[in-house]
């Protein structure tokens, strides 16, 4: 057998046995990436937004229940808990107001109402149970901030009406 030959097929038999090696390389994780910081498949974002929905449905109703009887809207909203809810409403000095606020989902919220009259802290649970403050507005602003706990997911719903 020639020299030529005998190199060509030890090329061919050398890329035989690196070929899969590749092949399998290629098609696995390198493990670089943490699983919470890969993207969520198709299918995953489709339930993720799915189950979103519901939970806006839950929240809204359980604030629209609670909230029934109240009288003038100020402001409210539906918000996810990772966003969390950030509001600055303007309100008439000495006029009386209710804050309803409900997490739908997992985990708690912690909303910090600051009016100068001083602060307002609660722990809400994500349950769909609704959390009401009643208050009298004693400055034009306030602060609203409310945010999930650690490991909490879901959605929250507010709403600050004048009664």
């Amino acid at each position: 057998m020639t020299r030529h030959l005998r190199l060509r097929r030890r090329g061919w038999l050398l890329g035989c046995a690196v070929a899969p090696v590749l092949l399998l390389v290629s098609c696995t994780s390198d493990g670089s990436t943490p699983e919470h910081e890969r993207p969520a498949s198709h299918s995953a974002r489709t339930s993720d937004a799915g189950g979103q929905k519901k939970l806006t449905s839950r929240a809204r109703t359980a604030i629209d229940a609670a909230a029934a009887d109240d009288g003038t809207l100020l402001e409210g909203g539906v918000e996810s808990v990772a966003d969390g809810v950030h509001s600055r409403p303007t309100v008439d000095h000495g006029l009386h107001y209710r804050l309803a606020v409900t997490c739908a989902g997992h985990g708690e919220s912690e909303a910090v109402f600051i009016t100068e009259a001083g602060v307002i802290t609660e722990v809400i649970p994500c349950d769909t149970s609704v959390v009401l403050k009643r208050f009298t507005a004693p400055a034009q602003t306030m602060r609203l901030d409310i945010s999930g706990k650690k490991r909490s997911s879901g959605v929250i719903a507010w709403r600050i009406n004048r009664v």
